[in-house]
C-alpha cells in the first residue's frame, strides 16, 4: 500500500511537472522561476512519472520486486540528505525545502522497516 501511495504521488507530481510546472514552483515558494528552468523542471517530471510507474508494478508484488523498493529506499535518503544539504547552504528555505526532506525521509525509513525479506522456505529465483 505505501508503494502505491508513493507511485501515485510521483506520477500525479511528474505529470504536474511535465505540463503546468508554475502552480507546482507556486506551491514550493518558487517565484520568478526562469522559463528555460521549465525545461529541467520537465525533464524531473519525467523521472517522477516514470519511477511511479516502476513504483506502480512493484507495489502488485513487492516481494518479486524488491529491487524497487531498495530504489525507493535509495531516493527517499538521497533526496533527504539533498535537500538538507540545499537547506544548510542557504539554497532554499526551510518552507520550501521542509516538507520534502521530511517526506523523503519518512518514505526511506518506512521502506526499510517494510522492506520485503526473504525467508528461509523461500530460493532465490530469477525472473523467467
Amino acid at each position: 500500500m505505501l508503494i502505491m501511495m508513493d507511485a501515485t504521488v510521483l506520477m500525479l507530481l511528474g505529470i504536474g511537472l511535465i505540463v503546468s510546472p508554475a502552480p507546482l514552483e507556486t506551491a514550493f515558494q518558487f517565484e520568478n522561476v526562469p522559463p528555460a528552468i521549465n525545461f529541467l523542471i520537465g525533464l524531473w517530471g519525467c523521472v517522477l512519472l516514470t519511477l511511479g510507474a516502476g513504483y506502480s508494478i512493484a507495489a502488485v508484488d513487492p516481494h518479486r520486486h524488491r529491487l524497487w523498493v531498495a530504489v525507493g529506499i535509495a531516493r527517499g535518503l538521497v533526496e533527504a540528505i539533498f535537500g538538507l544539504w540545499c537547506f544548510q547552504r542557504g539554497m532554499v528555505t526551510w518552507k520550501q525545502s521542509g516538507l520534502g526532506i521530511m517526506l523523503a525521509a519518512f518514505m526511506a525509513i518506512a521502506y526499510l522497516v517494510l522492506y520485503p525479506r526473504q525467508s528461509q522456505n523461500d530460493e532465490w529465483k530469477l525472473p523467467h
